[in-house]
């Protein structure tokens, strides 16, 4: 068969768990308890131990020549049995030896800082020299861990007590004490087990002291650039630690790169701050570089130990840029700043999908405050920027609509017709003859599951679901702030139509969310989703009206009820057709209909009077052809009650013949009524049956 002509086949589907997540084997064998290892060698090997160096250190520290001799000897006579155990086979019984000989050096280390005329010399050059012949036994003997663990620790104090006797400069002082950081690093990249270990916990101390050391002098202007470069050398040494060969640190995990970031950033940070306000506004624009950097960049994974750092390192320079810029009341920059950050976030958030629950309200929520900031200083009106934010909160309200729904629904036509592909390519069953009938209706075996792929709702805890539930909320309060603005300027008509566009909008996006079921709801439960933005804009409505009805000098109490009925209608729409009535129609209609009743009997005016009738008659006559319960009962009460009003009155108008009409009308319909019911016709007989 010619092989030009068959067709490629797709390319397999991803894998259902990440590369770095596949289980390793062997599995690891976690250690044996403490008691299951103590052996009566190691035992007896620390005893004697012990012993030589209490008989021997009590002669010394009479300070008698004796005893000085008498630790030398002990200490050259240990290093060289240690040596010697670790060639011969015997590792525990060297440690021990080993031990003993880095003991008795470091007590002539003490005494000679105790008794010599310049101590710190003394104890900088013994210490010193600890160091050295430890290193050099550690090129003789590398089956013994003690020598490079004494080598790193007597190297430390001899730094220790240089840095103490001698006076640096803040340049040098940073650069020793993270040098000496990043050489424990280095250890416990390249060392293993205990020597690593020591390498680390040697390292955190330097570490923490260097880099307050480089932020004080970055935020104070003492050689900023230096400081700045010293931290940022630090923050990723740091990040040697995330390496699965190095021991996990107490605080591991994510704390680690975003530690590194946050100090890298401020650092660079106080640099910019100390070379003047323009170096501050250049040091936001380095932080989203570089945001738009690992954006580019973030294609791997979300535990991705480089992005996570540089997310970090951006957003402090971002933030501490736009802190320096507003204290020194350059808005304009500061807008600036936020619309390139708004732009930096949008690409993160389209290039990492991970990333979109942060970057998205961070995109909404800085373009909103760009508007404020860019108009702050120019002739544009206190209603304009309120309809500009409203205008922000509807298009994060829109973007919310398509991360729930949209990008979901279209994942899932995707897997579908990859689905439909391979199924459509797959051989086709064997026809033959038949030998058993019952084998023709046996179920072909078509490569189809029970429950097709795809078709389940969205994952709740997806990035996409939990973005537009973010980019709701924040779209919902730069709305929120938009009306605010548009009402402290006194344009009260404008902020009507704002509420309205707003309440429009939050309830089309509750309505929209509330269409998608996760699959672990169950379908009663479904109306819950999207139940807040539909609450607020039906508030947003409610307010609209208010205030439109105030501009207009309508009648407050008639108005608002109306359009908080229409709200109640419009949130249950799905049900209205073919739900239960008075779970659907009923709040809706009674919020609408009842007030306007009310005021018709307590305050009665033609207008009033009339106008609640006809809406009566109307619910009557539509509830009765539908055969719906709730609109029917509520337009008899209402007629009833305008009915009790009209007689109450003492003193009847003209108006009386739309009373006289109404009951003229639902004498007629009566009527018809029940002669359709005499003829047979398929009625409802009875108000129960009504739905």
């Amino acid at each position: 068969m010619d092989g030009s002509r068959t067709a490629a086949a797709p390319p397999l589907p991803p894998l259902p768990y990440p590369e770095d997540a596949r289980p390793a084997y062997p599995p690891p064998v976690p250690a044996a308890a403490l008691g299951d290892r103590v052996t009566p060698q190691v035992l007896l090997l620390g005893a004697g131990v012990v012993a030589v160096l209490g008989a021997v250190l009590s002669v010394f520290t009479v300070g008698t020549p004796a005893g000085v001799v008498a630790v030398c000897a002990l200490l050259v006579v240990a290093a060289a049995l240690a040596v010697l155990a670790g060639y011969v086979g015997t590792p525990t019984a060297g440690e021990a030896l080993a031990v003993a000989s880095v003991v008795a050096a470091g007590a002539l280390v003490v005494v000679g800082a105790r008794t010599a005329p310049r101590p710190e010399l003394a104890a900088g050059t013994l210490a010193l020299l600890v160091a050295v012949g430890t290193g050099a036994l550690r090129l003789v003997a590398p089956q013994l861990r003690t020598w490079p663990v004494a080598a790193w620790a007597a190297g430390q104090v001899a730094v220790l007590v240089a840095v103490r006797a001698v006076e640096l400069r803040s340049d040098l002082l940073t650069g020793v004490l993270l040098g000496v950081a990043l050489t424990g690093l280095a250890i416990a990249w390249a060392g293993r087990g205990v020597v690593a270990l020591a390498g680390l916990l040697g390292s955190v101390p330097w570490w923490l002291t260097g880099v307050w050391a480089a932020e004080r002098a970055a935020w104070g202007g003492d050689r900023p650039a230096v400081a700045a470069g010293f931290a940022v050398a630090a923050s990723l040494g740091l990040l040697v630690t995330t390496h699965p060969r190095v021991p996990r640190l107490p605080v591991a995990g994510p704390l680690v790169p975003v530690l590194a970031g946050v100090v890298a950033g401020s650092t660079v940070a106080g640099a910019a701050a100390s070379a003047g306000p323009r170096w501050v506004l250049g040091a936001g624009f380095l932080g989203l570089a570089l945001a738009a950097l690992v954006a580019v960049a973030a294609s791997r994974g979300p535990d991705w130990v480089p992005r996570d750092a540089g997310l970090s390192a951006a957003a402090t320079l971002v933030l501490l840029s736009a802190v320096g810029t507003g204290r020194a009341g350059r808005w304009g920059d500061l807008g600036l700043l936020m619309v390139t950050t708004a732009a930096a976030a949008v690409l993160l958030s389209v290039r990492d999908r991970d990333t979109r629950p942060s970057t998205v309200p961070i995109a909404v929520g800085t373009v909103a405050l760009a508007v404020v900031l860019l108009t702050s200083e120019g002739p544009v009106s206190g209603a304009a920027v309120g309809a500009a934010l409203v205008a922000v909160a509807v298009a994060a309200l829109a973007e919310a609509v398509v991360l729930a729904v949209v990008l979901p629904w279209w994942a899932d036509q995707r897997v579908r017709a990859w689905v439909r592909q391979r199924v459509g390519r797959g051989p086709r069953p064997v026809t033959g003859r038949v030998d058993d009938v019952r084998d023709a209706f046996a179920a072909a075996d078509t490569g189809r599951t029970e429950t097709p792929v795809g078709a389940a709702g969205p994952d709740p805890d997806s990035p996409d679901v939990r973005a537009a539930g973010s980019a709701a909320v924040t779209g919902s309060v730069v709305g929120l702030l938009g009306t605010g603005v548009a009402l402290s300027s006194g344009r009260p008509g404008v902020t009507a139509v704002l509420l309205a566009v707003l309440g429009l909008a939050l309830m089309g996006h509750g309505d929209v969310t509330r269409g998608t079921k996760p699959p672990d709801v169950p379908a009663e439960d479904q109306d819950t989703r999207g139940r807040g933005t539909r609450v607020l804009g039906g508030l947003c409505l409610v307010a609209a009206a208010w205030t439109g009805a105030a501009l207009a000098g309508w009648s407050v109490p008639e108005v608002v009820p109306v359009a908080a009925g229409a709200v109640l209608l419009a949130g249950t729409w799905r049900a209205l057709p073919h739900g239960a009535s008075w779970p659907s129609w009923g709040p809706g209609l009674a919020v609408a209909l009842l007030p306007s009743v009310a005021l018709a009997v307590l305050d009665p005016t033609p207008a009033r009077q009339v106008g609640t009738l006809v809406a009566s008659l109307v619910l009557v006559l539509g509830g009765l052809g539908w055969a719906v319960r709730a609109p029917f009962v509520l337009g008899l009460v209402g007629v009833l009650g305008v009915t009790v009003g009209w007689l109450a009155d003492g003193a009847p108008t003209p108006w009386v013949v739309a009373l006289f009409a109404v009951g003229a009308v639902l004498l007629l319909v009566g009527a018809v009524r029940e002669r359709q019911r005499r003829r047979g016709d398929p009625v409802p007989a009875l108000v129960r049956t009504f739905r």
